[in-house]
């Protein structure tokens, strides 16, 4: 009986120290959404462009678990364009924005119509937020 409860607790062990394995260099917790069970049509491709006096792109990259640039101001009627380079899903979420789960590479766009202040997250990591200025 002893020696089954020893096998058992290096078993233990060993389960518990894959599990403390080096994630490619992050400290934060993966989604707890599979990537597999997202539906990401709302996602802009990677060609689109937009053109025209005042409706340049700003990009905002999501990388390391952060929105950067983190702030962005930018004029009514310009796009701003989230792309994930982590390899964990994410989304853009908050004031009237909303995205699907974005994989890694994948953009959403959205143009901002109004003036204001728009705040947003990602819902899976709640910790991950920014914030755009929409002036006239």
């Amino acid at each position: 009986m002893r020696k089954k409860i020893i096998i058992f607790l290096i078993i233990l062990g060993v389960f518990f120290a894959a599990g403390c394995v080096d994630n490619g260099g992050s400290d934060e917790p993966a989604p707890s959404i599979p990537v597999e069970d997202v539906n990401n049509g709302g996602a802009a491709g990677a060609g689109e462009t937009v053109t025209g006096a005042g409706s340049e792109i700003v990009n905002v990259e999501i990388r390391n678990y952060k929105f950067t640039p983190q702030n962005v101001t930018v004029k009514v009627g310009q796009t701003v364009r989230w792309t994930n380079n982590d390899t964990v899903l994410h989304n853009v979420v908050g004031s009237g924005i909303e995205s699907d789960y974005l994989q890694k590479g994948e953009k959403f766009t959205y143009t901002f119509e109004e003036e204001g202040t728009y705040q947003y997250k990602c819902t899976a990591h709640p910790w991950m937020e920014g914030e755009i200025i929409v002036e006239a």
